[in-house]
């Protein structure tokens, strides 16, 4: 069952992040909505048919409110606490990101790895450990 099908979906915070949601969920059937305080002429559009979706953008991007969607996909660089964001939240719009639906989508084992130092060096050796018979 594709739960995204026909659904109004919230792009929030453009970037590859809100470009690989939005290509994803199209796929999906979605009618999506991208909102962004960038002009148009600032967004990173390669590849994309931007005649597919709406588009709010500019300073007031947020100014209509959020509460008329199913879902908020919301990117890492938009603050999680807006008062946009807890609106909608409070009435009943799912507020999620890319990585929750990656992780609800994998059918294999993550493991993550986090921090400011030493990401490379740990993932090489998840990897090693993990190759070894």
């Amino acid at each position: 069952m594709n739960k995204f099908r026909d659904k109004k979906v919230v792009v929030l915070g453009w970037g590859i992040n809100g470009l690989d949601a939005a290509k994803f969920l199209l796929k999906q059937g979605a009618n999506i909505t991208i909102f962004d305080e960038k002009d148009k002429d600032d967004l990173y559009l390669s590849g994309f048919d931007i005649g597919k979706v709406k588009l709010v953008l500019g300073n007031n991007y947020l100014e209509g409110g959020l509460n008329n969607f199913d879902y908020i996909f919301r990117a890492p660089g938009v603050y999680r606490y807006l008062p946009e964001i807890i609106e909608a939240e409070k009435k009943g719009v799912v507020v999620t990101s890319v990585v929750k639906l990656f992780f609800d989508l994998c059918q294999g084992k993550v493991i993550g790895v986090t921090g400011t130092k030493g990401k490379g060096t740990t993932s090489t050796l998840i990897y090693k450990i993990m190759k070894k018979d």
